[in-house]
């Protein structure tokens, strides 16, 4: 069963009403895991098969002891039992069955079930959430490795608090009655954010100085808006210098290289809108293809990041569904 996953649009936080449950957004790598006659494969948001990338999720088909095609996040936990996107860096892109589990030593993962999509070779994805809900709990007999998180029927603003408090991403609220949409950003779906992170596109680099200059200064960043009613394209939000180590400066730079181009992929109305640096370092610009996590402190009245640092790369997110959400 091929389905690409249902996506939550940005929003604020519902009304209690009954109409919507309440789960955590969990900071991690979205990840289908099917099971078919007690075989497992895993696949990433965009198709790409992870399954020996995570190779300690080889135990799901026991905790669910029958065929079934299940929706969720694969998440690395810190010291502090808190979700890290940075620790879950260290193992994803691994392809190699060796590194895999050398990986999967110093930083385990766990894979968080939020959803079903069929059971036993039936499709579930029109029944409502709620009756979901029940058949994935049922389901699922949940160990270190695979967990069903709660959802609340009720509380939504006070699950908000917590996850600000404990430092989560945020909360995403589920209409009681809606279906399983595959591939649609759904309004039955309704994302909050606690903080200030965003996937942005990659559309070119900036020269780096000192013990960077034979890798990279800084990456050129946008997502996709409309512009007086028409198609979305590329802005230009800002660059991000911060956040790097040498190794994924490295890597980085081995992915850009093949993706260069001679002419910016950014859409500007005005002159201010178009990418710029400072000390007349060079701008370096790329197919927009490659898709980056930032933190950042807030959005500027010109529609610019503040204070940006780079999280990691995302592979399970697919350049052109990166909008901007102000």
């Amino acid at each position: 069963m091929e389905l690409s996953p249902m996506k939550a649009e940005s929003g604020d936080l519902p009304p209690d009403d009954g109409r919507w449950w309440y789960e955590v957004k969990w900071d991690g790598m979205r990840v289908m895991a099917v099971v078919a006659d007690g075989r497992l494969r895993l696949r990433g948001g965009r198709g790409t098969d992870v399954t020996v990338t995570f190779p300690e999720l080889a135990s799901i088909p026991a905790a669910v002891a029958t065929d079934c095609v299940l929706d969720g996040e694969v998440v690395a936990f810190s010291d502090a039992g808190v979700p890290s996107f940075g620790l879950l860096q260290q193992r994803m892109h691994v392809m190699d069955a060796g590194d895999a589990a050398r990986r999967a030593r110093d930083v385990p993962v766990a894979y968080l079930a939020f959803d079903v999509l069929s059971i036993d070779g039936r499709p579930t994805t029109s029944l409502p959430y709620e009756h979901r809900r029940e058949l994935l709990e049922g389901l699922v007999a949940p160990s270190a490795v695979v967990q069903v998180p709660p959802a609340y029927p009720t509380g939504g603003a006070d699950l908000l608090e917590a996850a600000r408090v404990q430092g989560l991403e945020g909360v995403v609220a589920k209409r009681v009655d809606s279906p399983y949409e595959p591939g649609r950003r759904s309004r039955a779906w309704r994302k909050v954010k606690v903080r200030h992170t965003q996937e942005f596109v990659v559309g070119g680099w900036i020269g780096g100085t000192g013990s960077r200059a034979r890798t990279m200064g800084s990456l050129v960043l946008g997502c996709h808006s409309a512009v007086d009613g028409g198609p979305p394209v590329l802005r230009w939000v800002g660059n991000v210098g911060s956040g790097f180590n040498d190794p994924e400066l490295r890597r980085l730079a081995g992915l850009l290289g093949p993706l260069a181009v001679d002419s910016s992929p950014f859409v500007a109305a005005t002159t201010d809108e178009r990418p710029r640096t400072t000390g007349g370092k060079v701008l370096h610009w790329v197919r927009p293809e490659l898709v980056v996590q930032v933190e950042f402190g807030e959005w500027t009245s010109s529609g610019r990041l503040r204070h940006p640092v780079y999280v990691g790369q995302r592979d399970d997110k697919a350049a052109a569904d990166v909008t901007c959400d102000p």
